[in-house]
């Protein structure tokens, strides 16, 4: 009995919490909503592929396209590659900028001592 009892109370309230959101809230409202909700879903959609290098077929078409005329064109003119042999780096010279500031740092301040 007191179960039952529990369980109608229960009922009562969310009844009457219904009852005051349908007089804060309209069908209308909730559509409204809803539809915001479901552009701002396919805004982000559209979102996510162009970060995710997505391309429809027609945007593949045309990029394809436009290589195929730069690399087709005759009047595409290339730098020179050079032939020279790159120098070796010391291996002092490859320490880290922000490393070469902390020792140059360092160094300053063992003379200043």
């Amino acid at each position: 009995m007191q179960i039952e009892m529990k369980v109608i109370e229960g009922l009562k309230a969310g009844n009457e919490c219904l009852k005051s959101m349908h007089e804060i809230m309209s069908i209308e409202d909730v559509e409204k909503i809803l539809d915001e909700t479901q552009e701002s879903i396919e805004y982000q959609r559209q979102i996510d592929e162009m970060l995710a290098g997505a391309l429809t077929q027609e945007d593949e078409d045309a990029v394809l396209a436009e290589l195929e005329a730069i690399t087709q064109g005759e009047d595409v003119v290339l730098p020179e590659v050079p032939t020279e042999h790159v120098p070796e780096i010391p291996e002092a010279a490859k320490v880290e900028p922000e490393r070469k500031d902390v020792i140059k740092k360092q160094n300053t301040e063992m003379l200043a001592a």
